[in-house]
């Protein structure tokens, strides 16, 4: 193998890739592995760590969720697996219930994703469509509302003009 390593890289490594070398590296990846150990930010691991424990769905779209769960996990050493198992948590109280009643077996962290998605598309219409119903129920309410006030004041000032009238031909 030929390098093009330079400077602090190039010493880290050079135990390991001179011809005599007792353990000469064996692949590209193990000694971008070995490179990773040294360089690697342990303080951005830390974060990110931090920030996946923490990592909750809440009321944000699915979406959002999402791209900020992948943003994290990229920095991390998860398998598809431990993600999978993780996600099922991190995921909002609605998702959650539909997992449990699907009895499904996802392959792929995208399969789950996918579905996670399109239940989540299926319950932000039904949440919209639940919440214009109650608008044209409260409005409906308001209206009938309205027109009985509206009736009792009307029999308020008919019973008001009656009285009126009436005193007025006992005064005569």
């Amino acid at each position: 193998m030929i390098f093009r390593l330079e400077d602090d890289a190039d010493q880290q490594i050079y135990a390991k890739r001179r011809v005599d070398a007792f353990s000469l590296y064996q692949s590209l990846s193990e000694l971008l592995k070995h490179l990773k150990e040294i360089y690697e930010d342990q303080n951005l691991i830390r974060k990110c760590h931090r920030e996946y424990v923490a990592l909750k769905q809440l009321n944000k779209l699915f979406s959002s969720f999402y791209s900020e769960f992948t943003r994290i996990f990229s920095f991390l050493n998860y398998d598809d697996v431990t993600l999978m198992n993780d996600i099922q948590n991190k995921i909002n109280n609605h998702l959650q219930n539909a997992l449990s009643v699907c009895f499904i077996e996802f392959s792929s962290l995208d399969k789950l994703k996918i579905f996670l998605q399109d239940v989540n598309n299926k319950q932000r219409v039904n949440y919209q469509l639940r919440d214009e119903q109650r608008t044209v129920k409260s409005i409906a309410a308001s209206k009938k509302r309205f027109v009985s006030s509206s009736t009792s004041a009307s029999t308020l000032t008919t019973s008001y003009v009656q009285v009126a009238t009436f005193s007025t031909l006992e005064s005569e």
